[in-house]
């Protein structure tokens, strides 16, 4: 994972908001849901914004690592976060263009880009909003 967020530029300089968000792939990339749990402040929170399974306001570190650890049991660890483009506000905001890919057991497949908001400070994400390009297809993919 690492070549690939080697590629991916950016404007500007690297914010500690961004270095927060490529490590967030990048252990992803690896499964390290160590790493990526301690990346999230204990009173983060993850909007998942569609109607399906995981639809809502995640709340916790708990909560968060729960939705990702299921999203990765029901794909049997096929779900691929690969970011495309890194957009940092310069501050405490970086929206990442992702490209979201997965399979289920039944043969359901899904390779979609995504928009996620993140925000982070002093090393920790504290939000996420995460947006879907086509909620038909994704609350199926969930089904």
């Amino acid at each position: 994972m690492a070549a690939a967020t080697d590629r991916l530029t950016s404007t500007g300089t690297e914010t500690d908001a961004l270095s927060t968000v490529r490590a967030f792939f990048e252990a992803m990339a690896g499964r390290d849901l160590e790493t990526v749990a301690g990346l999230f402040a204990q009173d983060a929170t993850w909007n998942h914004r569609n109607q399906d399974r995981f639809e809502g306001i995640h709340h916790g570190r708990e909560g968060i690592l729960g939705f990702i650890g299921e999203s990765i049991k029901l794909t049997n660890g096929t779900l691929r976060p690969l970011p495309e483009a890194f957009m940092p506000d310069g501050g405490e905001r970086v929206a990442v263009l992702v490209r979201l890919s997965a399979s289920r057991p039944d043969g359901r497949a899904t390779d979609d880009l995504h928009m996620v908001m993140f925000t982070a400070r002093d090393g920790q994400v504290t939000a996420v909003e995460h947006w879907v390009p086509d909620p038909a297809a994704v609350k199926a993919f969930w089904a």
